[in-house]
């Protein structure tokens, strides 16, 4: 009789024993994420502060709007949008942008890209890239409209954003 019992007991303890791990690595609650709070260590001194850019149109003819931003789009990812808005269609609106990168001495290319459009008075572009964290990134964009026989051009940078 001792004999069953202590195999019956031995029986107990090895299910409980195999079963722990399963157990404990079962999550009580949803899958855990970095917390929005904590903020990003830069690798490099910021940037000086932005100058008022000098070729600004002072008086457009053309151009309403000319404008890009970088946002983080969640883990590694940089959003880049631009707009460009006239005040009435033109042939062909266009705009080349880049992503910079600030080193700690100077901003360096990134990664870039254009987009056209024809017989518009809107045009919008989007990209999406993966960043290295720790550096402060910017947008500058070159937005062209184009009436026909006229070309009229503006650039616009961003403030920085550190990832």
């Amino acid at each position: 009789m001792r004999k069953i019992r202590i195999t019956s007991m031995l029986k107990v303890m090895i299910v409980a024993a195999l079963s722990s791990p399963i157990i404990l690595a079962i999550p009580t609650a949803g899958v855990a994420v970095a917390s929005p709070s904590i903020q990003p260590h830069a690798l490099t001194p910021p940037p000086p502060p932005l100058e008022p850019s000098v070729n600004m149109l002072s008086s457009p003819n053309y151009i309403y709007q000319a404008e890009g931003t970088v946002t983080p789009g969640g883990g590694l990812t940089a959003v880049v949008n631009t707009i460009t808005t006239t005040f009435s269609e033109m042939k062909s609106l266009q705009v080349d942008y880049r992503l910079e990168r600030w080193t700690g001495s100077a901003w360096i290319l990134y990664q870039s890209g254009s987009k056209k459009k024809t017989q518009t008075q809107t045009l919008n572009a989007q990209s999406k890239w993966t960043v290295i964290t720790g550096y402060y990134y910017r947008v500058v964009s070159l937005h062209t409209a184009d009436d026909g026989v006229k070309l009229e051009t503006t650039t616009h940078i961003s403030s920085n954003v550190l990832f």
